[in-house]
């Protein structure tokens, strides 16, 4: 082979490996792989049978010629937070869920959650799969109680929450983004993004179990609710290493990449104007809460940038810190500590479009 034709096959070579390189560094990470063995989770598996309980399924299956009846031997089975003992006796209580199980649209809203959930064994092998991972985390820990609900619509309230050992969750805030009746109300766009069964599981951790963990503590910066909201998301990433980390924060994959490229920005924004210590509830509200886009960067950001990038400070805390455990970085209430100690130091790209 001559000098000339190995010299060019060799630099074809170099480009392409250099390619490959670039791929790899550029692409979106692949969610963290766990080292739990298989053998482990399979036993912790045995040990873990739940059930989500039906109890609107439960309440429209009753006669509403003789709701007292029934209603006496749901409230045997159900908690007294869904069904008080005697509820049954007050008529005037009756009348109400005649009224309520009767109404056209409240059975509108009850069949589209029926067509979406014709039933939950999905949504329980889900639970199960992270609550294996969870006893592995929290051996000690109580496997909780779950019910599923469909009050209406009613996102004044959470679509999951936690009272006691129960878990609630409304399945009427998970019936997909084009459900016309959220149309209808007028739901934002970037909260009917969210309206997928595919992140009930994953709420349940996030938005509920998480709360048995976490330690009582006024929020009183900025990083102290970044760091806060991180430690939600790291917790239920935990239980889910097979899912995606765009899925556990809840974007879109270009929410997500977005969030990833202009990640350096977004810090030294934070950084310039000095806002990780402020205790102004206007940048907890442009950073934190809920919106369609974060207000100081362009209406193409995803909303909830500071809880982002409060994520991969936690990530890097337990990465930098291999001694800690999740129990000990979730009651650390120390944010400077966290983030001094997890090394995040996100590299400058180029400006934000």
């Amino acid at each position: 082979m001559k000098k000339k034709q190995l010299i060019v096959i060799i630099a074809c070579c170099a480009a392409i490996l250099a390619g490959v390189i670039f791929y790899f560094l550029r692409r979106t990470p692949e969610p963290r792989k766990y080292k739990v063995k298989k053998t482990e989770l399979t036993a912790l598996k045995k040990n873990i049978d739940i059930k989500i309980h039906p109890y609107t399924t439960d309440l429209y299956a009753l006669d509403t010629s003789d709701l007292a009846a029934g209603v006496e031997k749901l409230s045997e089975i159900y908690p007294e937070y869904l069904i008080q003992k005697d509820i049954w006796k007050n008529e005037m209580m009756m009348r109400s869920l005649k009224a309520y199980l009767t109404d056209p649209l409240m059975r509108e809203i009850y069949d589209d959650a029926v067509k979406i959930f014709p039933n939950l064994d999905e949504q329980e092998a889900e639970l199960v799969e992270a609550l294996s991972y969870y006893k592995h985390y929290f051996p000690e820990a109580e496997i909780p109680e779950f019910y599923a609900l469909v009050p209406g619509l009613d996102f004044e309230m959470p679509s999951v929450f936690a009272y006691e050992n129960n878990i609630f969750i409304y399945l009427d805030q998970y019936l997909g983004a084009d459900n016309k009746k959220y149309q209808q109300i007028a739901l934002p766009v970037y909260i009917r993004e969210r309206c997928d069964k595919k992140y009930l599981a994953i709420d349940c951790f996030k938005k509920a179990l998480v709360y048995k963990h976490l330690p009582e503590k006024t929020l009183v910066s900025l990083l102290d609710n970044m760091i806060y909201e991180g430690k939600k998301l790291y917790f239920t990433e935990l239980m889910f290493p097979n899912r995606t980390e765009n899925d556990i924060i809840g974007y879109s994959q270009e929410k997500y990449s977005w969030a990833m490229q202009y990640q350096p920005e977004i810090w030294n924004y934070l950084i310039e104007k000095q806002l990780l210590f402020s205790k102004d509830a206007d940048s907890k509200r442009k950073f934190i809460e809920e919106a369609p886009f974060t207000k100081p960067f362009s209406n193409v950001s995803p909303g909830r940038l500071g809880t982002f990038i409060g994520w991969k400070i936690v990530q890097g805390y337990m990465e930098n810190n291999p001694d800690v455990t999740i129990s000990d970085m979730l009651q650390n209430t120390d944010s400077q500590d966290i983030l001094n100690k997890s090394n995040y130091k996100p590299l400058k790209t180029k400006h934000i479009n």
